[in-house]
């Protein structure tokens, strides 16, 4: 301790003197217990928080994520077995009616992907782009297996058109949640 009141030694090493503070918390740190970071010196307990809150999610968050979007998936699929199917039923071709079912589901990218960044609470996890990627294969084959059963010809589903806007679908909701 100085004569001016303020204490000059190391927090962990009092016998240290000191003039360096961490970058973060402003605790006196000496040449010992220095963790040099990209923004400057810090103390030990600040160079181990890790990544801020809004880049975690906790296990019980990512649970809710996944079961919330395998629930928005089942209404997604559905509702694109139903716009393929008005799109079977109308005279345009097979060729027509596959490209618009491409474009339906490449369209579908943005809409799922603002919901599985909501329902993983806006936090910028990389694994809720993961989420968002199997929730748009996930609408597929409901949309696939619904079709199907409405009487519209699977091919519709599984040809290069078809996986091609699943990919552009797929690529677009990933990058709605993505930090």
């Amino acid at each position: 301790m100085t004569n001016d009141g303020f204490d000059t030694t190391c927090l962990r090493h009092p016998d240290t003197t000191s003039n360096l503070r961490c970058g973060r918390c402003g605790d006196l740190i000496c040449p010992q217990c220095m963790v040099q970071s990209p923004v400057g010196a810090r103390c030990p307990d600040c160079s181990s928080i890790g990544r801020p809150a809004i880049f975690r999610s906790s296990p019980t968050e990512l649970m809710v994520a996944i079961a919330l979007s395998a629930v928005g998936a089942i209404g997604f699929g559905i509702a694109y077995a139903v716009i393929v199917w008005v799109l079977w039923v109308l005279p345009l071709g097979f060729t027509i009616g596959s490209v618009a079912a491409s474009i339906t589901i490449a369209m579908a990218g943005s809409p799922v992907g603002n919901y599985v960044r909501r329902v993983g609470k806006n936090k910028l996890d990389t694994r809720l782009r993961i989420i968002a990627a199997f929730t748009m294969f996930l609408i597929w084959m409901i949309g696939l297996t619904v079709a199907t059963m409405l009487g519209v010809w699977n091919g519709v589903f599984i040809n290069i058109v078809s996986y091609i806007g699943l990919g552009i679908g797929i690529y677009v909701a990933m990058n709605r949640v993505r930090p």
